[in-house]
């Protein structure tokens, strides 16, 4: 295996100090996301605010990278590594790869990032101490020529001890809970009133360092390739990971939550924000059918039967986006909402719903669609979208039965 060039979209010396620690000598490029501004248009909780702040982090620093350069992309089947040019006309290779990370702390129903001032330190750490809450940390790996992503997340509850306001006026007045989420570090001077913590003890500091080794196996990459001194893992780069770092065509997402995200179930799911789509019904010559979507072979579960649907966006409430991603694909707006059903993976659900439709309308597809049509309950086609295969029984039921 080839040794593989990492670049840290963080100004956070914890983030480094933690990938140093594991053998990785990153470049550094602060992205200057305007983080209120992405925050306003979140609608979900801790989880989706660091998925959404730690994508537009790796994607500002991957645009403006491009941007200086005067990206252009070379094949990869003409033997010269993917290249970007300076004004200069000198060669600057692209990093292989791009990591941005944002973390938050929730405790009792509120979301906490970066305090900021001592006043506001002072506040949450004394309703903080002898309690616990919950840090959230995002992660985007984003490969460095076509942009293509994969997010995780990583969660932890940390038990903060008893503090005195002695303590904590002391800690306060060292800086140092100032910049960080949730107003304390668990690898700095905040250490000794961290309790214990359940879960992955890297991601409290801020990047979570089995994630990231999951998020490279996902692409079929070792976590030894980003190893400066020492050698990778023997053997040749698997298939999967040499076909992903080959890619160059840029990926261009129709909307800012579009990506995979790695989910704790394991697998790989389409939607940062999740997913939504419409199990559309209607009454056909004394049959009930529903509207089924042939995905487009390019398209995620290429080639499999399941209903139209697609990634919501962070701003939207699953039952907006289910209908907006149904209307884009099937062209089709007057249904009557009779049901719900979900799916939820933990890190990742997906919101199906049961809708009437009239007879004799018919549904006209774009281009995620091979095929659009109308199927009698009983002749559904066997090769489903396993993530809807799932859920099939349930939904079949529902619509079934309703009025």
């Amino acid at each position: 295996m080839r040794h593989l060039s990492l670049l840290l979209a963080s100004k956070s010396p914890a983030r480094l100090a933690t990938l140093r620690a594991a053998g990785i000598e990153p470049a550094v490029r602060v992205s200057h996301v305007d983080e209120p501004a992405v925050l306003s248009q979140v609608r979900g909780g801790p989880s989706q605010q660091v998925l959404a702040l730690a994508t537009a982090k790796a994607r500002a620093v991957l645009a403006e990278l491009r941007a200086e350069a005067g990206f252009e992309v070379f094949s990869t089947t003409t033997g010269q590594p993917a290249s970007s040019f300076l004004s200069t006309g000198e060669p600057t290779r692209l990093p292989d790869l791009i990591l941005g990370c944002d973390s938050m702390f929730e405790f009792d129903g509120q979301v906490f990032g970066k305090p900021r001032t001592p006043e506001v330190a002072k506040e949450r750490l004394t309703a903080m101490a002898g309690r616990s809450g919950v840090l959230h940390t995002g992660h985007c790996l984003l490969q460095g020529t076509s942009g293509e992503g994969l997010s995780a997340l990583s969660h932890a509850r940390v038990h903060v001890a008893p503090m005195s306001e002695a303590e904590i006026d002391a800690y306060i007045a060292s800086m140092e809970p100032l910049w960080v989420a949730g107003s304390f570090t668990v690898d700095g001077l905040g250490g000794p009133f961290i309790e214990h913590v359940e879960g992955d003890y890297h991601g409290v500091v801020g990047l979570s360092l089995p994630r990231l080794r999951e998020m490279l196996a996902a692409r079929g990459l070792s976590i030894t390739q980003l190893w400066t001194q020492a050698e990778p893992a023997k053997g040749e780069e698997s298939e999967a990971g040499r076909e992903y770092l080959s890619r160059t065509r840029p990926f261009s997402p129709r909307h800012s939550a579009d990506g995979f995200i790695l989910c704790s179930c394991g697998r790989r799911h389409w939607g940062l924000a999740g997913a939504a789509g419409i199990c559309a019904f209607r009454d056909h010559e004394g049959s009930r059918e529903v509207l089924l979507q042939l995905r487009a072979p390019w398209s995620h579960g290429g080639g499999t039967w399941s209903i139209p649907g697609g990634a919501i966006e962070w701003f939207e409430d699953p039952q907006t986006g289910g209908l907006r991603e149904f209307a884009e694909e099937t062209s089709i707006t007057e249904l009557q909402i009779r049901g719900c059903h979900t799916a939820d993976h933990g890190d990742w659900r997906f919101d199906t719903f049961i809708a009437g439709c009239t007879d004799g309308v018919e549904p006209v597809p774009d281009a995620e669609s091979t095929e659009l049509r109308w199927v009698c309950l009983d002749d559904v086609p066997a090769n489903l979208h396993p993530a809807f295969a799932q859920s099939w029984p349930e939904i079949r039921s529902f619509v079934l039965n309703a009025d």
